[in-house]
């Protein structure tokens, strides 16, 4: 049907082109209001508590996420809420220990709630790998991985950790007896050795950092690449925000991106040339009997060296920080460490398990400055699920938020307080802690592969059970090593290191520390 001559000439003029786009204005707001009314008063999740705003739009969530803030702001949610928030407008927050089970754990009779799509199709790793892989694949190359997670492997790998430990205690020896400012950057330096481990038990090659005291250009664009992922997953509520997003991100990230890609394959094929009988944590996926795909290795060691290195050296940075911050919980940590052992050369994966303070002090660290302060959500898809006693509809994104969850005072006492002596066990003051509610690496099906253990409030089974973890053998030792070689200090530009934002995992800024030769 053509509109009449005198009709399109309207159209066409200067006030006909204004009146339409006024109206096409209007008629979006119009839209927006309807949308927003429903999602506060008639949504099925409208009877959760929760700011109006969170609930009308994700705008709340988008700006606190692309601003590194979002952990913090879904605390405060939950100090004035309660135990369940609602974050935006099909997603809610939880922090009631029971929590962890019934959104992440195993379900018998049940198949696990599976992952929100919206959050991991930002997520770094290709659909194949082991983080997001469909169930039955992420549960056959768990198996495949398992062996080398093992307990028997990972005291195999002792010599290795040990040699790239005695690099970094090499450097901070010459830092510390030096003519020069004895200062160190610790934050540089944990990523280092925990970069250069994963790359030799993951690649078959360290990325010598620490020989080089600088980083890989594979591991820099990392940093990088984790925060362009958080404003990505932005982009999710809004698809046509995504080509303006991409046109502002600089050419040399894109390019950097693609190199990296390219030296990921190169270092993952090299691996698959090594055929010395090693026993490190990809050997199994590279037996001819496997059934692990190309595509699926491919991801799941770049996984791997990103989870394995990153938050080994948050946890690193985090318990070194809040012990020197703490002038008297460091002097116990040190006694500790030097009194139980008289040389260096006794501090061993076996012979750290007696350092009973110390394991208390790595776990207050995992409390009050987890290496993942946000949370992976679940999505009930299809399901109406049961949560915290109230029934969830379906497509619900639920989560439970890891910083607020460790630092509400409805699961700790003194929650913003660094005190290790809460997991001792036989502290006073502390019996109503929630020690339940610390799950770091979440559980179920869909936990750290690297983590071998739970966490118990007697201290003695949460020590046996952590014997097999890469992460505490990794931590354990080298921590030890530092303190019984080292005075530290926390340099007054440090002393509000721990103020930091958050792209899934934290934005750590320079940990500076002035390193002196023991007096004791």
């Amino acid at each position: 049907m053509m509109l009449p001559t005198n009709n399109l000439v309207f159209l066409l003029s200067p006030v006909g082109t204004f009146e339409l786009i006024g109206g096409v204005i209007a008629l979006v707001s119009i839209a927006a209001i309807a949308s927003w009314s429903y999602n506060v008063f008639f949504h099925p999740l409208s009877n959760y508590p929760g700011p109006r705003l969170a609930a009308a739009t994700r705008l709340w969530y988008a700006w606190h996420c692309a601003n590194g803030t979002l952990p913090f702001a879904i605390h405060e949610l939950h100090l004035r809420y309660g135990d369940v928030v609602r974050v935006a407008p099909d997603e809610l927050s939880y922090i009631h220990p029971d929590g962890w089970n019934e959104i992440y754990g195993h379900r018998p009779g049940k198949s696990e709630i599976p992952k929100d799509p919206s959050f991991y199709s930002s997520a770094l790793s290709s659909p194949e790998g082991v983080f997001r892989a469909p169930r039955d694949r992420h549960g056959y190359i768990r198996r495949q991985m398992s062996h080398g997670f093992s307990e028997k492997s990972m005291r195999e790998q002792e010599d290795t950790i040990r040699h790239y430990a005695g690099l970094m205690i090499s450097y901070l020896s010459t830092q510390a007896n030096g003519p020069k400012e004895n200062v160190v950057d610790f934050t540089r330096w944990y990523n280092y050795f925990t970069f250069d481990v994963m790359g030799q038990l993951v690649f078959g090659e360290s990325f010598n950092c620490l020989l080089s005291s600088d980083f890989h250009p594979w591991v820099s664009i990392i940093f990088d690449s984790i925060r362009y992922n958080v404003f990505v997953r932005c982009t999710q509520f809004w698809p046509w925000l995504s080509p303006v997003i991409r046109r502002f991100i600089p050419k040399s990230f894109q390019r950097r991106k693609l190199e990296q890609q390219a030296l990921s394959r190169e270092k993952a094929n090299y691996r698959k040339t090594i055929h010395d009988g090693r026993n490190d944590l990809v050997a199994n996926l590279l037996k001819p009997d496997s059934g692990v795909t190309d595509p699926e290795y491919q991801s799941t060691v770049q996984t791997l060296i990103v989870a394995g290195s990153e938050t080994t050296a948050s946890l690193l940075c985090g318990v070194t920080f809040h012990l020197l911050n703490n002038p008297e919980t460091l002097e116990k940590a040190v006694k500790e460490v030097r009194s139980e052992f008289d040389s260096a050369d006794k501090i061993s994966f076996v012979s750290v398990n007696k350092l009973h303070y110390l394991l208390a002090c790595l776990n207050e660290a995992l409390r009050v400055y987890p290496p993942v302060a946000d949370g992976f959500p679940r999505n009930t898809g299809s399901n109406v699920e049961l949560i915290n006693g109230q029934p969830v509809p379906q497509n619900t994104a639920i989560r439970m938020t890891h910083w607020a969850t460790y630092r509400s005072p409805r699961n700790f006492v003194r929650p913003n307080e660094y005190l290790p002596e809460r997991w001792l066990g036989n502290t006073p003051g502390f019996e109503n802690d929630h020690k339940n509610a610390l799950q770091p690496f979440h559980v179920g099906p869909r936990n750290c592969i690297g983590r071998k253990y739970v966490f118990l409030p007697n201290l003695a089974v949460w020590r046996q059970l952590t014997n097999g973890s890469l992460a505490y053998m990794e931590m354990r030792l080298l921590l030890a090593l530092v303190l019984w070689n080292f005075d530290l200090q926390l340099c007054p530009a440090s002393k509000d290191w721990d103020k930091q934002r958050v792209y899934n995992l934290w934005e750590k800024p320079e940990l500076k520390v002035k390193v002196l030769p023991r007096k004791l």
